[in-house]
């Protein structure tokens, strides 16, 4: 291969990037505008039975979102309960606007709301009154927002690829916002064990029980009748609704026995807007990073998680936008920081729901219940709201055996793991996240480089003496990436690979797209059948690169319609442990709300399965053959698979090409 030309300068270069730029603004101002609303592609295709499907959904998450929402403001943030619902519908309805994923709802979450609660603590001081906390958080909200917008307007969402991914059973007078869990559970024995609070101590741990009861019942119960799985989802309704009966016998009681949530103000009578000055905005800014860093980060978690679930593809940077949009407006109408809840949505998913529009349901149900059911919501016990929460915290607790294969996979990173938890148990999220970052900017490299390229391994041989390559069937996608393969860049190199795969030269030679492109008057393109990949330059593999060589597969397997298999050139002998988990599709989705464990029970995340150890042996044996020497090797061997996989007919057809 010879060069004929001169190379540009690094000044001429920028010149005709600059050119090319205005040249194109005009359609790329347009296009860039349409993506800021995604409603517009799909609003004009709604139907009636996506309707049905989204007022399910929505109704049910508004089942959930009351009870949640007030928990999560009152328990964890230290704010009025009407604030937590303002958040809830405020994010419900500007969601489903400016949203790419169907399956999220956006609100006030567990880990949210208590780094809330320690911000407002470590600014304004325990002795705070009520108004100053809801006037920090709502300021808070604001200026988190408008630096979410600036990072999503200017599509810099790839900052977040360098960031590594409570109230105790309603017992009062113990500080869950500045003390560490252990210090929170040594003051809730010693409250219990001295004779105090032992009302609020029997409902906690009561309403707990029937939580966990009506959980894991109903989700085995659902396995043979799967209707039964709603019940499931509605527990906190169904437990707060029987608590508030209780509480509502006591109600003649001069002295009630027990801690309620006492008056809701009706309506949207306790709306306020944040406080701009300057002096109080330089107040808030200390706290803003680590508001930003956990809003941004557990929202875009959880819209990848399902995105990658049911095989859509969602835009980090217009999420981003949506969430920023969400917590600049809804500062104005009394709404805290919001994010990305994984409990709901999951639930939402689960629910059947077809559009962003379920969320617009699950924020008029809950602007109705604020004008209609508050009076009622006065009765709540305060500890059956600390049981709703330790219960949500639950559903994001580690699945161990997953864990077991993170350490497998790559050492450094359960490291990290520990010494994030070690830090959160003895001190704060706060803390723990800025561990568990300063120990990714120590093992990883803080530098993003291009994530591939494309091969055409018919012009350019990978033999040191060029040489025709073998005939055999179309449609190998060869792949060569430039760099290891780790948090940094895993996402950046699964996206290069699709838009290379769908944009280059390749696509499903379905009946139905054959004939779509034959009346646009397109030639007809070449299925894609398999993927080598050039792993020459990569010396590193993480599990979160792992993850998006999985992620990749699938959704190459979905767009071709059929299993696309992956082959390795050159990898690195210290990497085939982690590698050879491509071929079998064995994951490790470590993601909090993985559907996994709730499957198989709390206690089933600790058990082991020799038989299953076995299999996963045996499978990672006979995925060595998906390693080659070379290019050509793998090429020769995807043409041997896919003639294997072929009908006669199709391959005369194929060989033929």
């Amino acid at each position: 291969m010879t060069f004929d030309e001169e190379p540009e300068t690094q000044f001429e270069e920028i010149k005709r990037s600059v050119k090319e730029t205005a040249k194109n603004l005009p359609q790329s101002a347009k296009a860039y505008v349409k993506t800021l609303f995604p409603i517009l592609t799909w609003m004009p295709r709604y139907n009636l039975q996506w309707f049905i499907g989204d007022f399910i959904a929505g109704f049910t998450i508004a089942l959930i979102l009351f009870p949640q929402a007030i928990s999560y403001a009152t328990k964890l943030a230290g704010l009025p309960a009407e604030y937590g619902l303002y958040t809830g519908f405020v994010g419900c309805l500007l969601y489903s606007v400016f949203a790419t994923s169907k399956d999220v709802t956006i609100g006030l979450t567990a880990v949210l709301a208590l780094v809330i609660g320690q911000s407002i603590n470590t600014n304004l001081g325990s002795k705070a009154t009520s108004g100053e906390k809801v006037t920090f958080a709502i300021t808070l909200s604001f200026w988190t927002g408008l630096i979410q917008l600036f990072i999503g307007f200017f599509r810099l969402g790839v900052i977040v690829d360098f960031v590594p991914i409570p109230g105790l059973f309603g017992v009062k007078n113990i500080n869950t916002n500045e003390n560490p869990p252990y210090q929170i559970l040594y003051d809730f024995l010693s409250a219990v064990g001295s004779g105090t609070s032992k009302y609020d101590a029997i409902f906690g741990v009561t309403a707990l029980f029937f939580l966990f009861s009506i959980k894991y019942l109903f989700a085995h119960l659902a396995k043979k009748t799967p209707v039964l799985r709603f019940i499931g989802f509605m527990r906190n309704a169904i437990v707060l609704i029987v608590y508030i009966g209780v509480s509502y016998a006591f109600r003649d009681r001069a002295d009630m026995p027990f801690a309620i949530v006492k008056t809701i103000p009706k309506g949207l009578s306790g709306i306020r807007g944040p406080e701009l000055s300057a002096s109080y905005s330089a107040k808030i800014l200390p706290a803003v990073p680590t508001i930003f860093i956990i809003s941004l980060l557990e929202h875009i978690a959880v819209v990848k998680m399902y995105g990658r679930q049911n095989g859509y593809t969602i835009n980090p940077n217009q999420e981003t936008i949506a969430l920023g949009l969400t917590n600049v407006i809804g500062s104005f109408i009394g709404a805290v920081p919001s994010t990305g809840s994984f409990s709901r949505s999951a639930i939402k998913s689960s629910s059947g729901v077809r559009t962003p529009f379920g969320t617009f349901y699950t924020g008029v149900l809950v602007i109705i219940g604020l004008f209609t059911i508050t009076d009622v919501l006065y009765y709540i016990p305060s500890a059956v709201l600390s049981a709703i929460v330790i219960a949500a915290i639950f559903e994001l607790f580690v699945n161990f055996k997953i864990l077991k294969n993170v350490f497998q996979i790559e050492i450094l990173d359960g490291l990290g793991f520990v010494i994030a938890l070690v830090v959160c148990l003895v001190s704060t999220i706060e803390n723990s996240l800025y561990a568990s970052v300063g120990w990714s900017v120590i093992i990883k490299p803080l530098a993003r480089t291009a994530s591939g390229s494309w091969v055409d391994a018919q012009l350019e041989s990978t033999k040191k003496n060029p040489e025709p390559l073998a005939p055999g069937p179309q449609g190998i996608l060869v792949f060569r990436i430039e760099e290891s393969l780790t948090y940094p860049n895993s996402g950046f190199f699964a996206e290069r690979l699709k838009e290379t795969a769908s944009d280059k030269m390749w696509s499903d030679d379905t009946e139905e797209r054959a004939l779509a492109r034959e009346k646009l008057g397109l030639e007809t393109l070449q299925p894609l059948r398999a993927v080598v990949l050039d792993f020459a330059a990569v010396n590193h593999v993480d599990y979160t690169g792992l993850q998006a060589l999985l992620d990749s597969k699938n959704d190459l397997s979905r767009f071709a319609g059929r299993t696309v298999p992956y082959y390795f050139v050159n990898a690195h002998r210290g990497q085939l442990n982690t590698l050879l988990r491509v071929p079998i599709s064995a994951g490790v989705d470590v993601t909090p709300g993985n559907t996994k464990p709730a499957q198989e029970g709390f206690i089933g995340r600790f058990k082991k399965d020799p038989e299953a150890d076995v299999l996963f042996h045996q499978e990672r044996v006979k995925a060595l053959v998906y390693f080659r020497d070379t290019i050509d090797d793998a090429i020769e061997a995807a043409n041997l698979e896919i003639l294997g996989s072929l009908s006669e007919a199709e391959v005369e057809v194929v060989s033929s090409k």
